[in-house]
């Protein structure tokens, strides 16, 4: 039922006012989006690269060896989904009251915790026995399981034309996501800790403490599941994984929608969070953003639908369980998703119990994580709070660089930023496109707003106030809430859509941007990966998909030759060769031993040149280390000594004496050099 405060929720606007003023507002920014920033020349630039790359789309000569591989992945991924539904189902069971697509994905969210559970309790063993957490397939033995899923995507409810629409877009976005999934990984952050620290798990047998890359001590448990897939097929089944959290992100919020409105509604803010070139970069990496947005969705859209059932605290305690796995993936989703979801309860149950019941069970889905550091490190969110818990592998210089790079400015402008960001993010982000800055606003002006909306608006506004007070402000911190404002949007477009005006005008210019994304993503797969202004490309993820590249070909030529040294490496290099890595942190791929450190952690280089006065001294140092060559990247050097103060306190006159009188270059590229330590 409807309050007079809902009734009155855009009194303020004469009905023909509001009309006109969503069609300018919607049909405003679509032409900015392709007039301003050019957004037009976007199917001219996907048709002339499709036309140049035709002839290079036959099957080459790594075509069967390449899917082979990959059905193995497809396999593993399956059976990854299979565990976690099952152990889910079983753990949740008696929380979930109805059999649906909500259910369902709730179960499965539990599942992948109690998954992540058992491969660091089994990865701190011995990594040999993590292929051992598939035995929660055997979940699917009791009962709970089975009855859980059942027809569940089916419903007697039309859908629109509009509607329809947006399932093709949804689809396609998807297949276009996939192309890039496929591809080994190649992003930094994925190269330096997601899957790096992995890799060093699988070297040393089992789950250690690594004290050149603090990242691993971060909450692990999207990179738990990314240590399943790689201990039993490869490292793009955990790419597949991060791609499928992207779908499950888009069915999450389909499903939040559908619970609080209708069908139509419900496809819309799929589409609306899915199909964004933002999502395609993510897809495309071994990241745990969509991970994060996924629970996040989930935890926040289950506080809504228990606001309307007050009586309901199932929802409260799903709830909090979501809020648990999005943290356990994530620290920034503590203000993001804790915050405001502690908050939106506390307000609405006009009570401290409910938030208090979602901060201590969050923080239960975190324990497993902090024990393990308290266990390896001393320090249960190591490297933070060095002043209680001193590390000899961290410093106070190190820890005042790392909050001075993580802790959010507030200066004169910072006003002006709050509301500028939405814009700045919508437009001029990479893999920006406006389409929920072109909806979501529209809120306001619905008349006869329904208190779900209203609730999931200000839900949103909170997410957004604790991203922006909390964090340091990069837009994949705020991701997480983007399902929330996608179903709100597609809420308002809907609502607003009523008159046959905004209709048309709403649905042209919304149907424009998504085309247009969709363009976005096809010109990435297209796109040369070495050199994106190459036309024709020599090298896409379409030309990979088909077989034309062996893997370390793609990886060597990708993104301008950055990794082609560390390749070259691979191939040339003694088995018992031990290398230095100066300036580089993407060492995932490495074959040789080697000696290196993330920006913010003490390198060892720095520690040894301190130690010696001179190169030879140096080169002394290093010998009995056992390092026989030094890659050095100068172009990333500069970057994190600019950014970072990395490698501060180095004595850079030993190491240039070093690299001058006692190394032989031995390869080059670019700015990159390899060096062969001498006598």
């Amino acid at each position: 039922m409807q309050t007079a405060s809902d009734r009155a929720a855009a009194a303020w606007l004469k009905p023909e006012f509001a009309r006109r003023l969503a069609i300018l507002w919607v049909a405003g920014l679509a032409l900015v989006y392709l007039i301003r920033y050019e957004a037009w020349l976007l199917p001219f630039q996907l048709f002339g690269l499709f036309k140049a790359s035709l002839p290079t789309f036959y099957i080459g000569q790594h075509f069967h060896e390449f899917w082979a591989a990959r059905i193995r992945d497809f396999l593993c991924v399956g059976a990854i989904l299979a565990a976690a539904m099952a152990s889910g189902a079983a753990v949740v069971s008696g929380l979930i009251k109805c059999h649906d697509l909500f259910a369902v994905l709730f179960a499965l969210a539990a599942g992948f915790w109690v998954l992540a559970v058992f491969v660091l309790i089994l990865g701190a063993v011995s990594v040999r026995l993590v292929p051992y957490a598939f035995l929660a397939i055997l979940c699917w033995l009791l009962p709970a399981p089975r009855k859980l899923v059942g027809d569940f995507f089916f419903s007697k409810e039309k859908i629109d034309g509009w509607a329809k629409f947006m399932i093709v877009c949804v689809v396609a976005a998807a297949a276009l996501n996939f192309a890039g999934a496929l591809t080994p990984p190649f992003e930094y952050d994925t190269l330096e800790y997601h899957l790096g620290a992995l890799a060093d798990y699988q070297r040393a047998g089992h789950i250690v403490f690594l004290p050149h890359n603090f990242y691993s001590n971060l909450p692990q448990l999207t990179e738990m599941l990314y240590l399943l897939a790689m201990s039993v097929t490869s490292d793009i089944a955990a790419k597949l994984l991060h791609w499928i959290f992207g779908v499950l992100g888009a069915f999450a919020t389909y499903s939040v929608a559908r619970r609080l409105w209708s069908r139509n509604v419900a496809l819309t803010a799929a589409a609306l969070f899915y199909c964004t070139p933002f999502v395609q970069d993510l897809s495309q990496t071994a990241r745990v953003d969509l991970a994060t947005a996924f629970f996040a969705t989930l935890a926040l859209g289950a506080l809504i639908v228990w606001s309307e059932q007050p009586s309901e605290e199932n929802w409260i305690w799903l709830s909090a369980l979501c809020v648990g796995g999005a943290v356990a993936t994530k620290w920034t989703a503590i203000p993001v998703v804790l915050f405001s979801a502690m908050v939106f309860a506390a307000v609405v149950g006009k009570s401290f119990r409910l938030p208090a019941i979602i901060c201590l069970t969050c923080f239960v889905f975190v324990v497993p994580w902090l024990v393990k550091n308290w266990l390896l490190a001393g320090n249960p969110v190591y490297p933070l709070f060095y002043g209680w818990f001193p590390h000899p592998h961290w410093s106070a210089a190190r820890a005042a660089v790392f909050a001075a790079r993580h802790a959010p400015t507030f200066e004169w402008q910072t006003i002006g930023k709050f509301f500028a960001f939405p814009w700045d993010f919508s437009f001029t982000e990479p893999g920006a496109v406006p389409l929920l800055l072109m909806t979501a606003p529209l809120l306001v002006l619905v008349r006869h707003l329904e208190q779900p909306a209203k609730r999931a608006g200000k839900l949103f506004v909170g997410a957004y106030v604790g991203w922006f007070c909390f964090t340091f402000r990069p837009w994949r911190f705020l991701f997480p809430s983007f399902g929330l404002a996608a179903a709100t949007g597609a809420y308002a477009l809907y609502k607003m859509a009523r008159e046959p005006a905004v209709q048309r005008t709403a649905r042209v210019s919304v149907g424009i941007v998504l085309a247009l994304s969709l363009a976005v993503l096809a010109v990435n797969d297209l796109v040369d990966a070495g050199n994106p202004e190459q036309v024709p490309p020599q090298m896409n993820f379409v030309q990979y998909a088909l077989g034309h590249f062996s893997r370390s070909e793609f990886l060597a030529r990708i993104g301008g030759n950055v990794l082609e040294p560390i390749i070259w490496m691979n191939e040339h290099l003694p088995e018992n060769a031990k290398v230095v890595y100066i300036g580089e942190a993407r060492v995932y791929y490495a074959r040789n031993p080697v000696l290196w450190s993330t920006a913010f952690d003490q390198h060892p280089l720095a520690v040894l040149s301190r130690e010696a006065t001179t190169g030879e001294g140096l080169l002394a140092l290093l010998r009995s280390r056992g390092v026989t060559d030094i890659y050095m990247n100068r172009s990333e050097l500069a970057r994190l000594q600019r950014g970072y103060h990395y490698m501060a306190g180095a004595n850079w006159s030993a190491i240039d004496d070093l690299l001058q009188h006692h190394a032989r270059e031995i390869h080059a590229s670019g700015s990159r050099r390899v060096y062969e330590l001498t006598e």
